[in-house]
């Protein structure tokens, strides 16, 4: 019983509207992996479409959305990028579970949510790139400052996820500021046409401040 539940849970999150969805932010993550990939930059802005939709459609639509990022990354930039679909699927549950218990409605939560999702990356992104990649996989700048690291320190997991933390924070303070104010600017009245939605009393508020 719980068991179909939850899978009812998850397919309730695949609308119509959440599928259009799909690709338009799987197309706003490509611009910013593609292009860090390209400039070599010591960023991904790989998760912004990702965050958004895990606002409007839930974590699982979102997971899917990280999913799909991670496979045209694969195809379009460097085939490095897809034992990586793992971290942006572990991202993008946290994210969405977290914006569904409402922590993506203030700046506060949302700095929450920031946090965790860095962690979450720092940590899983670690691993691959240790027990995969050998501790480096030189997809953008920081590779270098891992190596280096590791020359000195000949301390592999302390220099990967050193470099990895400090390169999160960063990375997902600026995706997460961008979806943020992004969401702000969308209306109430098109939020609540889907699986997050808003709740009775933010739709008056919203229809007042309309009037």
């Amino acid at each position: 019983m719980k068991k179909n539940k939850f899978l009812e849970g998850i397919r309730s999150q695949f609308t119509t509207k959440s599928l259009v969805l799909i690709p338009i932010a799987v197309g706003i993550n490509l611009i910013g992996g593609t292009l860090c990939s390209a400039l070599k930059l010591p960023l991904f802005l790989d998760m912004i479409g990702t965050i958004i939709i895990a606002c409007l459609s839930g974590p699982w639509v979102a997971a899917l959305c990280g999913l799909l990022t991670n496979v045209f990354l694969t195809l379009v930039a460097n085939p490095v990028y897809f034992p990586y679909s793992v971290v942006s699927i572990l991202c993008a549950l946290v994210t969405g579970f977290m914006v569904k218990a409402g922590l993506f409605k203030t700046i506060w939560g949302a700095i929450l949510t920031w946090l965790a999702c860095a962690l979450t990356n720092t940590v899983s992104a670690s691993l691959i790139t240790i027990f995969v990649y050998g501790g480096a996989t030189g997809v953008n700048g920081s590779s270098v400052f891992t190596a280096a690291l590791i020359a000195t320190t000949k301390q592999i997991f302390l220099s990967v996820i050193s470099t990895s933390m400090l390169e999160n924070v960063i990375d997902k303070g600026i995706v997460f500021l961008i979806a943020f104010l992004l969401v702000q600017k969308i209306p109430k009245r098109f939020l609540s046409q889907y699986a997050i939605g808003m709740n009775e009393s933010e739709l008056e508020d919203d229809e007042e401040w309309a009037k």
